[in-house]
């Protein structure tokens, strides 16, 4: 394809995991990506991703991808999606967990999104196109010693809805995707976790919590395809409001139907959290 005829999708957190696979499929399939990372480029050898580092927690480093963004946009086809998967997991006891990493995992999965997505509006309301939010069921379902990632993530599930409404008469479609369970570096980072900064009446849950859940993330979906799967979203003529992405949907929407008190039980007994007796 001409470079005329290309269009251009941006997407974000690309050093591993899906955003690099994603990046890979879509410039595969003839679209000019716009990838950002943090760390190395990923992306030095492959001329039809343009790589550009972006630290979502520096303001200057968004308004800088989101220039580059619409550079190739104006010299291609115009803006056809942002992806925006950048994200981190970070959490711990409340009662323990620092002010600052809960500001740190905000900045990220939450107000940095805000920002990028602000500067490519206008793009994307000429283009009439889309916006793809990586959320989590961590946004529908908050599990204990997540709280920083968990709130991020339901103020995604906010943040999505209104955008999508706001912007639908322009044309432009948004679409949230409920990951649950894909094999990322996400999960080996979680477990880097120190106990020992934590209250010791925590550490046994905490413990069990890593290896239970943090394990079981690590035998989720493949990440491949999951990026198959979100390409495919990408493409419809018609996205839907919310995609659930996990290895079992049915699974995953039986969760949502526990009450909550149920669950709170579950919890408690999942990770051992008999601490209060």
């Amino acid at each position: 394809m001409r470079a005329q005829e290309k269009r251009v999708v941006a997407v974000t957190g690309c050093d591993s995991g899906i955003g690099k696979s994603l990046a890979s499929l879509l410039a595969g399939k003839g679209y000019r990506v716009v990838a950002s990372h943090l760390g190395t480029d990923p992306f030095r050898e492959d001329s039809g991703i343009v790589s550009v580092q972006c630290d979502l927690r520096k303001e200057a480093d968004i308004r800088r991808f989101a220039a580059a963004v619409k550079a190739e946009a104006k010299k291609c086809g115009g803006l056809y999606a942002i992806v925006h998967n950048a994200g981190i997991a970070k959490g711990g006891p409340v009662e323990d967990t620092p002010l600052k990493t809960v500001r740190e995992v905000m900045e990220v999965n939450y107000f940095g999104i805000v920002s990028l997505t602000q500067k490519l509006i206008p793009p994307m309301r000429r283009s009439k196109g889309r916006i793809v939010i990586h959320g989590s069921m961590a946004g529908r379902i908050a599990l204990p010693f997540l709280s920083p990632y968990a709130a991020s993530k339901f103020a995604l599930e906010g943040f999505a809805d209104s955008l999508r409404r706001e912007l639908s008469p322009f044309g432009v479609q948004t679409a949230l995707l409920e990951i649950a369970g894909v094999a990322t570096p996400i999960w080996n980072k979680a477990k880097r976790m120190k106990l020992a900064d934590f209250s010791p009446v925590y550490r046994r849950s905490l413990r069990l919590f890593l290896e239970n859940f943090v394990e079981a993330g690590n035998r989720g979906l493949d990440r491949e395809i999951a990026a198959r799967r979100i390409v495919r979203i990408i493409e419809k003529k018609r996205m839907k409001p919310r995609y659930i992405i996990a290895q079992s949907t049915i699974l995953s929407r039986l969760e949502l139907l526990i009450p909550d008190r149920l669950f709170d039980r579950l919890c408690v007994k999942l990770f051992g959290m008999d601490y209060g007796k």
